[in-house]
């Protein structure tokens, strides 16, 4: 969870306070779960047969989870939310994340 608050005080702006101020909360809400071991991350690093190999987003431990008990939709890279012992596919996280990843590419 980075979060830059330089940035934050140097972009702040009469229009954008709310919508800075919400993803802010937001980041925060989502951090506290994960430390109080709600809403665990996982990215699925890849699939063999019937077998999903997740990374833990936070600890990188590697798990293997049955292809059966995840979202039918998944693919390698796909960003899963495990919340209330279900496995929940996090499409807005990994637009997010690839969009990062190119902006930082174009940008670098």
């Amino acid at each position: 969870m980075n979060f830059n608050f330089s940035n934050l005080i140097n972009n702040i702006s009469f229009e954008s306070n709310n919508k800075i101020i919400s993803e802010f909360i937001k980041e925060l809400e989502e951090g506290l779960n994960r430390v109080n071991g709600l809403n665990k991350e996982y990215t699925i690093d890849r699939i063999e047969d019937d077998i999903a190999v997740l990374e833990d987003r936070d600890t990188k431990e590697m798990i293997d989870i049955k292809k059966e008990d995840l979202p039918q939709n998944i693919k390698e890279g796909s960003i899963l939310i495990k919340r209330d012992g279900k496995y929940i596919l996090d499409i807005e996280k990994e637009e997010k994340r690839i969009e990062d990843k190119m902006n930082n590419l174009w940008n670098n």
